[in-house]
């Protein structure tokens, strides 16, 4: 085409192509035009083409350079060809991958499903075996509880979906890393003594008992808890207490009366240096001072140094002015250890010994026992007194269950062990209310705190609730403080003891000292209960607000129910008639018993309602003179004993308060009754001994429930008595109609 004039070339579609070449140039240098033109060499076949074109002004030329589309789209689809390829293979490759990952998937979800139906039947399995195992037990896997079975929850309190929640160190006192590493060989269970935090907060000496066993293809734990300890603990002290017992129980609960010195006596007008001239001749260091032949004061050695000596006072004067009044007085049919803890509560080294009559009839000394002083239950009792917190008191009374089963075996009479079980308590009930007040402060005026019910009437058992009270006197003005004993000699007393107890001159509101009360109250119930005298179900406690009152509504209260009696009322305040001093000022209880005597003089109504709860029992016993389960009308099987003593212990108490007697144990009130004449020889010999029966079964049940670590209560298996014990509870039961005639015919209605 050289030497040709290409302004008119066109291309088979009619471009100008050489024409569009120069222009393109033109306009922008360079540029791409499309034409047709024909394949190579063969002239014959005409394709598209694109070309590029530049222009070049230095040379006055245009060049250019094409390619033909057939080779773009040519090579276009040779590597669409061998994309399609590559992503074959990879889709065959990612296919086989997924066949593989969905095989594996279905054998792990069948191996899943496998492990899992013998994970659900090891579960059932281990479940099944801990359910009907006679421990608590718990099932651990991964440190997770799992599983807990229902004897744990009774043990711990806890129910079994938040033991489930719960981590081992929240349950025991011990790590569960240092549990595991107590298994040197997985073959054999390991134990290891503990304490199990109970959910009312109480520590229970356990044995855990663990066994590793193979679990969903992994190590779980069993672990069996055992509250062992105690009974293990039970019987090795009772063998050794109950030898001591057989020795010192002749000697410690014995009377006092055979120790009971006669009295060396001065007038009251004696001179100081006279009294003391006597008490050397009689070789006495106490002389009891009288006037008109009547005891009224006392003077031992140390107040001779301290009051006349020390003080430089002339021994010429007389000497009633440095007696000490009232005399502290003891009944001389109590036992040995009571009138040691008397001394002891009381702060003095002698006691005036009451008769029958409550006449003065001897004196006996702090040294007199003192060597009886070391014996088991002595012992137990100082350490009460020297404990310096609750938790301390606690573990003592933990051995209580020890000193009565001891007691039992050693043949002692039922009538001192309840003796010596209320003692405790009370000792106890003291120390926790002086801990409370010491930590609250100054007491804001003269209190009392009070029990009812089976502490009330010195008959406790070991499976006895609260019941308490608190009075303290109406405010008004000041006070002058408050001592354990009363009486005369409480401002020397209250001057000694302000400054541990808080005690002073105060004169605070009226809810102030409510305020104060009710929180003592409700720190000494916590305590109580902490220490295992178990809350009140009826709620009959001093943390209550309605049994936290001045003296004056208790007097309203008394006299509320005396009046305006009904048979439901009195069944259900009837404890408060038991009521008994424990601790503070003793003059605010005796006040209180005074009106309830005042206050129920001649009342017959009051009588006739508060016979119904002696009427309206009815023995266990059918119509053939069988005793009966307390379930059914059956074969005797079980019966609840302290229910069975209820219309005893009404009808004593019915006859207590209409002869307006003072006493509130059982024995001591048939004695008193019998002493005046109410109860014949006959039917006090028998009242006596049904009494006796009935708490000696009581207590026999209880320390054997707790021998196999379980809740002591009142009910008694009839299948597990002697003969002769069934043959006398049957007569006892016969008796009570012959109680329920008598009660129907003395209060009328």
């Amino acid at each position: 085409m050289n030497g040709t004039d290409l302004s008119d070339y066109q291309d088979p579609d009619g471009k100008r192509l050489f024409v569009e070449a120069v222009k393109t140039a033109a306009d922008a240098d360079e540029g791409f035009i499309n034409y047709m033109w024909q394949w190579k060499d063969d002239s014959t076949r005409i394709v598209p083409k694109l070309s590029y074109v530049k222009g070049y002004e230095q040379w006055g030329w245009i060049i250019g350079t094409g390619i033909y589309l057939e080779d773009v789209w040519s090579e276009i689809r040779a590597l669409t060809n061998r994309l399609l390829r590559i992503t074959l293979v990879f889709a065959l490759q990612i296919s086989a991958i997924l066949a593989f990952i969905i095989r594996q998937s279905l054998a792990i979800e069948r191996r899943r499903c496998s492990a899992g139906k013998k994970l659900r039947l090891s579960r059932q399995k281990y479940k099944s075996l801990g359910e009907a195992s006679t421990e608590g037990t718990l099932m651990i896997l991964e440190e997770e509880i799992i599983f807990s079975n229902v004897k744990f929850s009774k043990l711990s309190g806890y129910d079994p979906a938040e033991v489930r929640n719960m981590l081992f160190e929240e349950l025991f006192s011990l790590q569960w890393e240092k549990m595991v590493d107590l298994f040197r060989d997985p073959r054999q269970s390991v134990s290891h003594e503990t304490s199990l935090k109970c959910k009312d907060g109480i520590d229970k000496e356990v044995v855990l008992s663990a066994f590793m066993v193979s679990y969903a293809e992994a190590n779980g734990y069993i672990i069996v808890v055992k509250e062992v300890s105690a009974h293990r603990q039970l019987e090795r002290d009772t063998e050794r207490l109950t030898e001591e017992l057989l020795a010192s129980l002749l000697l410690m609960n014995q009377p006092i009366k055979p120790l009971v010195c006669d009295l060396v006596r001065c007038p009251a007008t004696a001179s100081i240096r006279d009294a003391a001239e006597l008490m050397t001749r009689k070789i006495r260091n106490i002389i009891f001072v009288t006037k008109e032949e009547s005891v009224i004061g006392v003077v031992n050695s140390n107040d001779l140094k301290k009051r006349v000596v020390a003080a430089g006072i002339d021994p010429s004067r007389p000497v009633m002015e440095v007696m000490i009044f009232p005399v502290e007085t003891i009944y001389e049919k109590v036992l040995l250890y009571e009138a040691l803890l008397t001394l002891k509560n009381r702060n003095v080294s002698h006691l005036a010994t009451l008769d029958s009559k409550g006449n003065i009839s001897g004196v006996i000394g702090y040294e007199n026992i003192m060597v009886m002083q070391q014996n088991a239950i002595s012992f137990l009792i100082r350490e009460i007194e020297i404990a310096e917190d609750v938790n301390q008191l606690a573990q003592i009374y933990k051995r209580a269950p020890v000193l009565v089963k001891a007691l039992l075996e050693s043949g002692d009479r039922t009538e001192n062990i309840n003796r010596i079980i209320t003692s405790v308590a009370d000792t106890m009930h003291r120390r926790v209310v002086g801990f409370s007040s010491e930590e609250m402060g100054h007491v804001p005026c003269r209190f009392a705190f009070m029990v009812m019910g089976s502490e009330g009437r010195g008959e406790q058992t070991l499976a006895t609730d609260q019941a308490n009270a608190i009075v303290y006197e109406d405010v008004g003005g000041p006070i002058t403080g408050i001592g354990e004993g009363g009486g005369e000699r409480a401002d020397e007393k209250t001057r000694e003891k302000s400054g541990a107890a808080g005690v002073g001159e105060l004169n605070q509101s009226g809810d102030e000292v409510r305020s104060y009360f009710l929180e003592l109250g409700e720190r000494v119930n916590r305590d109580l209960h902490t220490i295992g005298y178990r809350y009140c179900k009826g709620n009959v406690m001093a943390g209550n607000p309605k049994w936290s009152q001045p003296l004056e509504r208790w007097k309203q209260y008394f006299t509320q129910w005396i009046n305006n009696s009904n048979p439901q009322d009195i069944l259900e305040v009837a404890i408060f008639f038991d009521f008994r001093y424990i601790y503070g000022d003793q003059h605010l209880v005796q006040q209180l018993r005074d009106h309830v005597h005042i206050a129920s003089a001649n009342k017959s109504v009051f009588f006739y309602h508060m016979a119904q709860s002696v009427l309206k029992f009815k023995p266990p016993l059918n119509i053939f003179g069988r005793i009966v389960s307390r379930d059914s009308g059956g074969d005797a099987l079980e019966v609840d004993i302290k229910k069975a003593m209820m219309p005893v212990l009404a009808f004593i108490r019915l006859y207590v308060i209409r002869e307006n007697l003072v006493a509130t144990n059982s024995m001591e009130r048939l004695a008193a009754l019998a002493e005046r004449k109410v109860l014949d020889s006959n039917s006090y010999e028998e009242m006596v001994q049904a009494f006796e029966l009935m708490m000696h079964l009581r207590l026999k049940f209880q320390v054997e429930s707790i021998s196999h670590n379980e809740e002591p209560g009142n009910i008694i298996d009839l299948n597990r008595l002697t003969r002769m014990e069934a043959a006398m509870l049957k007569k006892i039961f016969s008796q009570i109609t012959d109680l329920q005639t008598r009660a129907g015919f003395d209060f009328k209605g």
